[in-house]
């Protein structure tokens, strides 16, 4: 496996938000800048030229002498207002107000922006030249320093929280990267030990229960189906080597009887008889492997379709209650009842069914009752095979449901101790799972499988 690096690298994704929340900002202080810009332009040029006509008019009525006068006095008097006057003779000499600027540098008639030297520094300054029909120049001076200076400040301001957006934004990214790939190394170094051989490595999960634990609880999900079926299959591979042995070793023995030339005829055909019956119980071991391996894997769904449970259990019933009589038992066969129709393999339930009657028949004993029922409760339906034999202790039921699995006093009986293993992945592949209980006396065993909506169980 390749090692992860020392960073997540997301930085085309980073540069490209990066860059629309850069021009959206820069966007949006344009807009604002202009939008104020013009708005504020706007009332104090409404200003200025309301203050233009007022004193025209003034000059027209009072004259250019009355007029000096008064913009003298209002300079005088209001010398921190953002508006200053004056007014200048034909010949550029300032008869009254501001001594800002000479004529000389003034334009002729309306607005513009200039530098005046103004309280010991050039400042801006917006002039609105008027000629006056009474002779005479009128000039409103307006001082936009305050403005400029806000509009900077604005500016600045706007850079500051850019540059510690930008900050808070790197400080972040840092800190997620950081977390993100603490959680994917993680998961990786679980990956690592699997690839390694180490099967039982799993992936920490916390308490919080973020989408990396989610991933980590499906991870070790996986993790244990892998191992539970490397477990089998290890087992089922020294099983399978243990079980066989026996029947190739006596299957070549009885073969190698039947071609000695000084063997008679009648011990040659029975040699091999013998060595084709123990090639059907080789073959029979590994077609009953096959079934497993086929339903544990889900396999087998693809040949589902709809089965009616209560003639499957009555039919194989009605098949082996002759075996379990030979046997010297009692055989109690499933009550009549309506149609249960599931979405069933219909093949593996019926060996499924098949194998239990066929165990009990085997290790019930003569004089055992055996009982085959299917049992109805909520959202569920039970197939049940019950005997009064010796049964199975409690601590070893769990074990018996696995491959190749046979008690110590089953030994002596011929089988290859697949029943059980065959109904618990009948059980699993159609939902359900496979229950061993005790009986009082003998054994229940339980097949118990989820039923179908009531619409399905009506009929077939």
């Amino acid at each position: 496996m390749r090692p992860l690096g020392s960073r997540l690298r997301p930085g085309a994704v980073f540069f490209v938000l990066m860059a629309v929340a850069l021009t959206a900002l820069a966007v949006g202080l344009l807009t604002i800048d202009r939008v104020g810009e013009a708005i504020i332009g706007k009332r104090q040029r409404e200003v200025a030229e309301a203050a233009r006509d007022y004193f025209v008019a003034f000059a027209h009525e009072e004259g250019i002498a009355p007029l000096a006068r008064a913009l003298d006095l209002r300079d005088k008097t209001d010398r921190g207002g953002a508006f200053r006057y004056a007014l200048f003779a034909a010949d550029g000499r300032l008869l009254g107000g501001a001594r800002l600027a000479p004529a000389d540098d003034l334009p002729s008639a309306g607005s513009a922006r200039m530098e005046i030297f103004s309280d010991g520094r050039d400042s801006p300054w917006r002039v609105l030249v008027q000629p006056l029909a009474t002779g005479g120049t009128l000039v409103v001076y307006e001082d936009i320093g305050e403005r400029v200076a806000f509009r900077r400040a604005l500016v600045a301001s706007a850079a500051i929280s850019l540059i510690a957006a930008i900050g808070a934004v790197l400080l972040a990214a840092i800190w997620f990267n950081r977390l993100l790939l603490n959680r994917m190394e993680t998961l990786a170094a679980t990956a690592g030990r699997i690839a390694g051989g180490d099967l039982s490595a799993r992936t920490e999960v916390h308490p919080k229960g973020d989408v990396f634990d989610r991933l980590g609880e499906a991870m070790n999900g996986m993790l244990d189906r892998i191992e539970e079926l490397m477990t089998g299959m290890r087992t089922v591979t020294d099983s399978l080597a243990h079980d066989l042995r026996s029947p190739l070793t006596r299957m070549r023995a009885d073969l190698a009887r039947a071609l000695d030339p000084d063997v008679a005829e009648p011990q040659r055909l029975d040699a091999i008889e013998q060595a084709h019956d123990e090639a059907d119980r080789a073959l029979s071991t590994l077609s009953a492997l096959m079934d497993i391996a086929r339903a544990e894997a889900g396999l087998s769904r693809d040949m589902m379709g709809p089965v009616d449970l209560a003639a499957l259990v009555a039919e194989v019933g009605e098949l082996f209650g002759p075996v379990i009589e030979d046997a010297g038992q009692t055989f109690v066969a499933p009550e009549p009842g309506a149609p249960l129709v599931i979405q069933g393999h219909e093949l593996i339930l019926r060996q499924a069914v098949g194998n239990l009657l066929h165990n009990a028949a085997h290790h019930a004993g003569e004089g055992a009752k055996v009982r085959l029922a299917l049992e109805k409760a909520p959202g569920r339906l039970r197939i049940v095979v019950a005997d009064t034999g010796p049964g199975i202790p409690a601590e070893h039921r769990g074990r018996v449901r696995e491959r190749f699995v046979r008690l110590d006093e089953a030994r002596s009986r011929p089988g290859g101790g697949l029943g059980l293993a065959i109904a618990a992945a009948c059980a699993k592949l159609h939902g359900g799972a496979l229950d061993l209980e005790d009986a009082h006396p003998g054994l229940r065993v339980v097949i118990d499988l989820p039923a179908p909506p009531d619409s399905a169980m009506t009929g077939a």
